[in-house]
């Protein structure tokens, strides 16, 4: 008897409406996954567009700190290059003017990179880095401040060179607060005089400004390499983010 009302009930059923009932749901349910999952590249598009333009600013500004310290480091080297052709077997030396007391000073500039990376530091320890979409960008974001950080130890290197190896190997010879009022413009006369025929004739100082400029031309060399990757960079920063734009 149950089985037979069974039998009547499946005869009864219209499988056309039923069929089309489970394709509707099908659908709808693909829909939904669909919708979702468009919502949610929606939502990470937006996120990696807010990250490479705060990234292009970060870098924009770094490189324009890498200008500095490059055309810091420039003078440096003119102003070794001049020292060291004033040297001779009998030099002739005087502060005549203050032309020649700022060549000292430019001597010793040491140029100190303090890179912006507030936004890639925040990318890379949040693991939001993967939002973008660009396997190449991730790797040269990653890459520059391992760079960075190698310029930042050269520099300190040849900071202390000059500090305290030519600088206070002067300190025999220079009385410095004559440098600095000539070149501050206030001439306060000094007490101390400075033997600069002594210190041209020391072998000694000829050789610490030869190590200066190996060392300062290394610097640049490093500080234009560092230019050049934060260049590519940026470019492409901006193309993939003119990509986000026009997609």
């Amino acid at each position: 008897m149950i089985l037979r009302r069974i039998t009547e009930h499946v005869k009864a059923q219209n499988w056309l409406a039923v069929g089309i009932e489970f394709v509707i749901v099908v659908v709808g349910v693909f829909v939904g996954l669909q919708a979702q999952e468009w919502s949610n590249a929606r939502v990470e598009r937006s996120a990696e567009r807010d990250a490479i333009e705060r990234l292009i600013v970060e870098y924009r500004l770094n490189l324009e700190l890498l200008y500095q310290d490059n055309e810091k480091s420039q003078k440096t080297m003119a102003a070794t290059e001049r020292l060291l052709a004033m040297i001779s077997p009998n030099p002739d030396v005087v502060v005549a003017d203050k032309a020649l007391a700022r060549t000292f000073l430019d001597c010793l500039t040491n140029p100190k990179f303090i890179p912006t990376l507030g936004t890639t530091n925040s990318l890379v320890a949040s693991g939001d880095l993967r939002l973008i979409d660009d396997p190449e960008l991730q790797r040269m974001l990653n890459q520059w401040p391992t760079t960075a950080q190698v310029l930042i130890e050269w520099q300190e290197i040849e900071r202390h060179h000059g500090e305290e190896l030519i600088l206070g190997f002067t300190f025999d010879y220079l009385a410095w607060p004559t440098i600095i009022n000539l070149v501050d413009g206030s001439n306060r006369p000094s007490v101390l005089e400075s033997d600069f025929t002594g210190l041209f004739s020391a072998m000694r100082f000829e050789g610490l400004l030869n190590n200066r400029r190996y060392n300062t031309r290394v610097s640049i060399g490093r500080i234009e390499a560092l230019e050049a990757d934060t260049e590519e960079l940026i470019d492409r920063l901006e193309r993939r983010l003119s990509a986000l734009e026009t997609a």
